[in-house]
């Protein structure tokens, strides 16, 4: 990639070098945690298609501050960035954009990657939507990071149960007895972001947002309570 390239991207906060997948719906929440669990983004709706938006980063908080209005609005604030050059190699591109009737001029093999688009009739352009004609797509842990509503949300899925790899035992010993309590130490499973966070971090460039995130560490550990025990 020449220099040129580089500083413009660098210098563009409208660009990103993420694609992110958003979940949709009362399930929302529980389709991410799927997600993350499985590590795999599935083309659930049959579309044969799975859909990205390349909207930046910092856009999203207004994205879902107007999407809140709806009561079932076109995505959810939960969801997975994966990197663009990543996707690019194993198939998806930008969506092409025209008349409902132009979709015929484009090879067979390409018209998966249509949307039609009317000026003040029906435009998705806003969404500057990437797609990939697959079934699924498996998810790199260490080149991705997730997207949630709040900062809990997010720390139950960067230290989830699935992670625990130790315990610690504490207790006391009362009327002869030992009652103790079990805690499950847990790895972070993902990096991640909260739309909180971002609505907090407006003043920062997506340079700085970016370096938060890649400077979240594989070592931090999270707790969860195992219940208590009588000996």
């Amino acid at each position: 990639m020449n220099r040129t390239l580089l500083n413009i991207i660098s210098s563009r906060e409208d660009l990103s070098e993420y694609l992110f997948h958003f979940t949709s719906g009362k399930e929302a929440k529980d389709t991410l945690k799927k997600i993350t669990s499985e590590k795999e983004i599935r083309d659930v709706n049959g579309k044969g298609v799975i859909c990205f938006t390349e909207a930046p980063l910092l856009s999203l908080v207004q994205m879902f501050d107007i999407f809140a209005n709806y009561e079932n609005p076109m995505y959810a604030p939960y969801g997975i960035a994966l990197k663009k050059d990543g996707l690019f190699e194993i198939g998806a591109r930008p969506v092409i954009y025209g008349l409902p009737g132009e979709k015929d001029f484009l090879n067979t093999e390409i018209q998966w990657r249509f949307e039609p688009y009317e000026p003040n009739v029906k435009d998705f352009t806003w969404l500057r939507e990437w797609r990939i004609a697959e079934k699924s797509v498996s998810i790199n842990v260490n080149n991705c990071f997730v997207i949630t509503k709040s900062k809990s949300d997010l720390e139950t899925l960067m230290f989830n149960k699935d992670n625990i790899f130790d315990v610690e035992f504490d207790g006391c010993i009362a009327d002869g007895q030992f009652w103790g309590h079990a805690t499950g130490i847990t790895e972070r499973a993902f990096k991640g972001i909260s739309i909180e966070d971002l609505s907090e971090l407006t003043n920062l460039s997506k340079k700085e947002i970016d370096k938060k995130i890649a400077e979240q560490k594989d070592s931090d550990r999270g707790e969860f309570g195992l219940g208590s025990f009588l000996h």
